[in-house]
């Protein structure tokens, strides 16, 4: 496990276990951003890209630090470019402009 699944793990945990107030201000901040997070429209991005749905996908999805969504979604063979559209659909940075974007393969 890399050293920045280890801390998004740890950090999911410790949000589980002691809720927003275990996060540094600056997390919190982005964490509660306009727009809720959703991970079902993040899953349903892959899903509409041919990616099946994984425990490692459904996590990533989830993580509330975007560059370990992408990191994750990476790590499970997502093409880059669809990794990161669907982790702005799972901070809530929804954007047609996004979904209709045909990244290179």
């Amino acid at each position: 496990m890399s050293v920045l699944k280890t801390i998004a793990v740890a950090g999911s945990l410790a949000v589980l276990t002691l809720g927003m107030s275990a996060l540094p201000a600056a997390a919190t901040a982005e964490a509660v951003g306009s727009a809720p997070q959703s991970a079902q429209e993040c899953l349903a991005y892959l899903n509409s890209q041919g990616y099946a749905t994984t425990p490692a996908r459904t996590d990533a999805c989830n993580s509330l630090v975007h560059a370990f969504c992408i990191e994750i979604l990476e790590d499970s063979q997502v093409a880059s470019a669809h990794a990161a559209i669907a982790c702005d659909l799972a901070r809530g940075r929804d954007s047609l402009a996004n979904r209709s974007r045909t990244p290179a393969s």
